[in-house]
């Protein structure tokens, strides 16, 4: 009897643990999508995964705003070209989001 109580705990001790090993990498992912959203390629750091996609998402957004600030914008006339021109940088938002979204364990 003994030791069917203590598989029994050691059971549900592990049903326990599962549950918050999921719970956590779920947190995680959730923290990494936002951070993501303000800094664009930080989510793939804070997961702790593809940290080469991270730092070419990072640079990639922060070099194309660049290049619209002091190349693109000061040829443009039109307020709907500033918007068009900086098309690139939201796809890239959006992509590196959506691929920290879909990072697994």
């Amino acid at each position: 009897m003994n030791d069917e109580a203590l598989r029994e705990l050691k059971r549900e001790m592990l049903k326990e643990i599962d549950s918050l090993k999921r719970e956590y990498t779920s947190f995680k992912r959730r923290i990494s999508v936002i951070a993501n959203i303000f800094v664009p390629g930080i989510g793939f750091f804070l997961y702790g995964r593809s940290y080469v996609k991270g730092i070419v998402t990072f640079f990639l957004f922060v070099l194309y705003n660049l290049f619209y600030r002091y190349i693109i914008m000061p040829n443009l006339g039109d307020t709907f070209f500033y918007i068009l021109c900086y098309i690139p940088a939201i796809i890239i938002w959006i992509a590196s989001t959506s691929m920290v979204g879909d990072l697994n364990d």
